[in-house]
């Protein structure tokens, strides 16, 4: 299995806005979550839903875009969002070969 990629850039097919700080997002970099990052993804989703955990974690991985700004993005750019990032929820060592250690 190939090395995931720790930040990617992901241009947004239809931008949005953060009318409040008048920004206007025509693409997102997007940066491997940390371990706490991934913990308040799997609380969110235990307590809410995936659909608003996953905009929680692009939120925190985005660098400061309010997760509130997120509710605009169409849902084919939160898709390949989605993708990348669960890229990394799911990726086992023991798939990768050379990075699976013996214990």
């Amino acid at each position: 299995m190939a090395e995931i990629e720790r930040i990617k850039i992901i241009e947004l097919d239809v931008p949005f806005e953060d009318k409040k700080q008048n920004i206007r997002y025509e693409s997102l970099s997007l940066r491997a979550p940390t371990l706490s990052q991934a913990e308040q993804f799997y609380e969110k989703q235990a307590e809410k839903s995936s659909l608003a955990a996953m905009r929680l974690l692009i939120a925190l991985t985005a660098g400061g875009i309010p997760e509130s700004v997120l509710q605009q993005m169409d849902f084919i750019d939160y898709r390949k969002c989605e993708v990348y990032l669960l890229g990394f929820l799911t990726w086992s060592a023991s798939r990768s070969g050379s990075n699976a250690q013996q214990m």
